[in-house]
């Protein structure tokens, strides 16, 4: 009579778009409605999956232990939950939101869980470009001055240490802008920007603060190293043109040791060396 009850339910939510499930006090499914591409399971009529935990038939083992968890949790509490989750398979990236609550008998005592399973891949990929636009310039793909405050205030580790700055400004973009006009300045800009993301190591954190002035943040490189990231970017430069012109950008470092130093204060200092370098230039052109 049970197993008629469980077929009569899920033949009439079957039809919602949503996965609904129902789960015994051993965390074992009695029901679910659609089995998606995130369980393993096969065709044939016999399979069901009435008796098995996440642990037993979900592709994402990682995402199954999170679940099972979840489920212990609120067997013992009968405090209900909801939470995303990410599920990675075949190439595909889907984000489902779950909702659980308990389920209690005329005593009040726990029978079981109900759920209700959505994906919402949409809603979190749009949420998640929406972030992107927030903290990246929209020009170079680079990380914005926004996005370089709340880094500074926020997410300065002291396993970072030490942390090597590079300040960098674009050589005679005022010469471009007014001899060639505004897109081919704007191309200068995109082609720094492209110098810093090809030749700077990957987890170095490369913002554009405004105009043509740009910050290159190095955690756990030294002086030295800096140096070095340095004279490659000035060397690699030389093969690219702007209007005929080689690409030329000044540029200023410095380096924190200690978690105890000042951040701004080097960025200061990096700046105060790269104006050096950039009058420098002026001076010889002159």
């Amino acid at each position: 009579m049970m197993e008629k009850t469980w077929d009569f339910m899920e033949m009439i939510l079957k039809e919602l778009p949503s996965n609904i499930f129902f789960k015994d006090t051993e965390c074992r499914y009695l029901f679910a409605t659609h089995y998606w591409n995130h369980i393993e399971h096969d065709e044939s009529e016999n399979w069901t999956i009435r008796g098995k935990t996440d642990l037993e038939i979900r592709k994402d083992k990682e995402n199954a232990r999170l679940a099972y968890e979840q489920d212990k949790k609120i067997l013992e509490t009968g405090v209900g939950c909801n939470y995303v989750i990410e599920v990675c398979l075949e190439g595909k990236t889907e984000y489902l939101e779950i909702f659980k609550n308990p389920v209690r008998d005329k005593n009040n005592e726990i029978i079981g869980i109900v759920g209700l399973i959505n994906n919402v891949t949409e809603r979190i990929t749009l949420q998640k470009q929406l972030e992107a636009y927030a903290q990246t310039d929209i020009m170079t793909g680079l990380y914005n001055r926004r996005f370089f405050e709340n880094w500074v205030e926020n997410e300065i580790k002291s396993h970072m240490f030490p942390i090597s700055i590079i300040s960098a400004d674009c050589d005679g973009l005022k010469i471009i802008n007014d001899t060639y006009g505004h897109y081919a300045g704007d191309e200068l800009i995109r082609m720094s920007a492209f110098l810093f993301k090809t030749k700077m190591p990957e987890d170095s954190l490369k913002f554009r603060l405004g105009g043509d002035e740009f910050l290159i943040v190095l955690p756990g490189t030294d002086e030295e190293t800096v140096d070095n990231y340095v004279k490659e970017m000035k060397s690699a430069a030389k093969s690219f043109n702007i209007q005929g012109s080689p690409l030329s950008i000044s540029y200023g470092i410095s380096t924190i040791n200690e978690a105890c130093d000042d951040f701004m204060n080097a960025v200061k200092i990096a700046d105060k060396e790269m104006y050096a370098e950039k009058n420098d230039k002026k001076m010889k052109r002159e």
